[in-house]
């Protein structure tokens, strides 16, 4: 990929993420040093809710009409805000707003700030790149065809509806009875809007998405995170700085799975939090549809991150109430009024994710340890990876922080409620608490990840408390070394603030090169699965699937097995493969003609099978996501099928097409059970059959 494409790509990804909050934050008045913090959320929320509401009023997800719609949306709230503020100055006058920093302002704070956003986005995204062999990677494992199928197929359908996920997994059973009958597709219908705008395959753009959010969002959020505990830069600066340190967090959640739109909202948690707990302190009326906005936008890129923010905010709460007595009863009512207007403009999509909440709660991941190796794990951050005893020293030197200062032991509660979730989860089988990590799939990886999210404030503020114990004893030394009276005045009188920073500077550059050991293992955590040639899916795979359109026709299915990477062939090459994930079970007939097709011409019940699929194309590779599973028993001798002839072959893959006139009935027969099976909305592969099929029990197929 040259650099203009790449430029380009994050362009349109920094206009995308940025833009559409941007817009709708200058209409709330949110103030422009927290705009670049929270647009990105305030975005998806508003994108979210345009995309809900428009797919029920026929509204076509484009970026044109969209765009109108965002605009027209924004400048009603301008002019309300206006008009309001002029008619009522009283009761929505402007509000004065409280300096960033508070009390602890100084001169160089922002330089500071931007110094540690740099620092920290540099070492995260030269991580990324390297991991991903230069942004050119395609991740071999689990879910992001997923994510890659969903972004072509949104792109391609114009329509924000969750339910044709479920369509797209299982067309050939009855949806509603399906394990999959909706997704949360926020994430991947934002960026389908400037996908096809940016030249580069799916994979490529993804990649580079998630080279922008280490880049710059990682260390954003990871500042507006740390806000809710202290507004101290060098804390700030401190955190953002080594966000990119941690394995779990981002690292292993980028190549386990990989889980980007969990990640993706995961950045959104801090600037939320930020903007709903300093809207509600300074009574900011005209945030809170931004603060609306905002939790519609967190829920839909992944529902389960309101169990992620619910515990922050109701621990801030907690400690509002006994710190703020008289103003806890605005604060709740503030919160609570945007809690209530988030339900109302979310509730399409609410409603879309309840369908899902039974099969969600029944995944159940065993424990990799016991609940002493669970608790070593959390007390050295690692989980398969090594220890990290300088980021753990960090952290508790942040801890020793928070126990020093009263208004901060509220923070201890959400920390110490996943950190309890993690050790049970990596640690037990006990089914007594499903309950609580139902919401996260009861994923050992996922609430590790969480937890190490809420450490990395911790640890910028352990930097700075270091920087600070060592700045007072300069200042002791130098009192001790004044040769008069007037001197030690002036040593005692001069701000310390630059021998802070200096120290502050010194602990990151000593405790980063001993955690450059940390650095290389993050590369190589996402250079685990991310290839340019790999094991699922070779460059000879890739290349094939990429060019499949020159062969197969637009409407057409092409049998496929579904752990040999086949699943990205739609996003790929733009056609349809029969199963489209790795975890979509098949019906029974897709498992008979997976299981017997060289038996088409003697076997009337698999060649019907075939025709009701409308299997003309054959697609065989023999890379595999899992090392020991088997190809499936049809597939592993085409050559010797007389009815199968190759079309083409590059390296490892290969395509065959069914010649149905060689078969009994002929190509009439397979044209006559096309009756069965509806194209819905003109959306190739997306189907509808008439004569339905059951599930296979299977329990998984790779």
């Amino acid at each position: 990929m040259g650099i203009g494409p790449l430029l380009l790509c994050v362009l349109l990804i920094v206009v995308l993420w940025w833009g559409p909050g941007w817009i709708l934050g200058e209409a709330l008045g949110v103030r422009r040093v927290l705009l670049p913090v929270v647009a990105p959320l305030l975005g998806m929320g508003v994108l979210t809710v345009i995309g809900v509401m428009g797919n029920a009023l026929g509204l076509s997800w484009q970026l044109l009409p969209v765009t109108a719609v965002l605009l027209v949306l924004c400048a009603l709230l301008f002019v309300l805000r206006l008009t309001l503020r002029r008619y009522f100055p009283d009761k929505f006058g402007t509000v004065a707003q409280p300096p960033v920093f508070g009390k602890q302002v100084f001169k160089g704070s922002w330089w500071i700030l931007l110094a540690g956003l740099v620092a920290g986005g540099a070492v995260a995204a030269v991580s990324w790149i390297v991991g991903t062999e230069g942004l050119q990677g395609i991740n071999q494992d689990w879910d992001i065809p997923w994510h890659a199928n969903m972004i072509r197929l949104i792109s391609v359908n114009h329509e924000w509806d969750p339910s044709i996920a479920g369509n797209f997994a299982y067309y050939d059973t009855t949806i509603p009875e399906a394990p999959i009958r909706s997704y949360p597709i926020a994430f991947h219908a934002v960026l389908s809007l400037f996908w096809p705008m940016s030249g580069v395959s799916i994979p490529v753009f993804l990649n580079v998405f998630v080279l922008v959010m280490m880049a710059v969002q990682l260390p954003l959020s990871t500042m507006a995170l740390t806000m809710l505990v202290t507004r101290r830069p060098i804390a700030l600066a401190a955190a953002a700085a080594v966000a990119g340190w941690f394995t779990v967090y981002p690292y292993d959640l980028l190549w386990r799975g990989p889980l980007i739109p969990f990640f993706a909202g995961m950045l959104l948690v801090g600037p939320f939090a930020l903007l709903a707990v300093k809207g509600a302190l300074e009574r900011q009326k005209f945030w809170i549809p931004g603060i609306a906005f905002g939790a519609v936008g967190l829920i839909a890129v992944h529902p389960s991150l309101a169990f992620v923010v619910l515990p922050v905010l109701i621990f801030w709460l907690l400690s509002a109430l006994i710190r703020r007595k008289g103003r806890i009863l605005g604060i709740t009512v503030y919160l609570a009024v945007s809690g209530v207007l988030a339900v109302v403009l979310g509730w399409p999509i609410i409603a879309q994710m309840l369908k899902e909440s039974e099969r969600v709660s029944k995944q159940v991941w065993a424990a990799d340890t016991d609940r002493n190796g669970a608790i070593q794990n959390v007390i050295f951050l690692n989980h398969g990876s090594m220890a990290m005893p300088i980021l753990t020293a960090l952290v508790a030197l942040g801890c020793l922080a928070v126990v020093l200062r009263i208004r901060m032991w509220w923070y201890f509660g959400p920390v110490l409620a996943f950190a309890f979730l993690s050790v049970y989860t990596m640690g037990t089988d006990n089914p007594r608490f499903m309950t609580l990590t139902a919401p996260f799939y009861d994923d050992q990886w996922r609430i590790f990840g969480i937890l190490v999210m809420l450490l990395v404030p911790l640890a910028g503020l352990g930097v700075a408390q270091l920087a600070e114990a060592i700045a007072w004893l300069v200042a002791k030394l130098r009192n001790r070394s004044a040769s008069s009276t007037t001197d030690r005045i002036t040593a005692g009188r001069r701000p310390s603030h630059v021998v802070t920073a200096v120290a502050a500077a010194a602990v990151l550059l000593v405790s980063g090169i001993a955690a450059i050991p940390y650095f290389k293992q993050n590369a190589q955590r996402i250079n685990i699965n991310t290839k340019v040639d790999g094991a699922t899916l070779s460059a000879s795979e890739v290349g094939l699937l990429s060019k499949i359109d020159e062969y197969v026709p637009a409407d057409a299915t092409v049998l496929n097995d579904s752990c040999d990477g086949s699943v990205w062939m739609y996003a790929l090459g733009n056609r349809m493969p029969m199963i489209r994930h790795f975890e979509i079970l098949p019906t029974n007939r897709q498992l008979l003609v997976l299981q017997k097709l060289p038996e088409l011409a003697t076997d009337s019940e698999v060649r019907d099978a075939a025709a009701e699929l409308g299997i003309e194309w054959v697609y065989i590779a023999d890379g595999r996501i899992r090392a020991w599973d088997e190809p499936k028993a049809g597939l592993t001798q085409p050559d010797s099928i007389p009815y199968l002839q190759l079309v083409v072959r590059e390296g490892n893959a290969a395509l065959y097409k069914i010649d149905w006139s060689q078969l009994p009935g002929g190509k009439e027969a397979f044209d006559a059970a096309a009756k069965d099976r509806l194209q819905l909305d003109g959306v190739s592969g997306i189907l509808e059959n008439r004569n339905p099929d059951g599930i296979a029990p299977l329990g998984r197929i790779c």
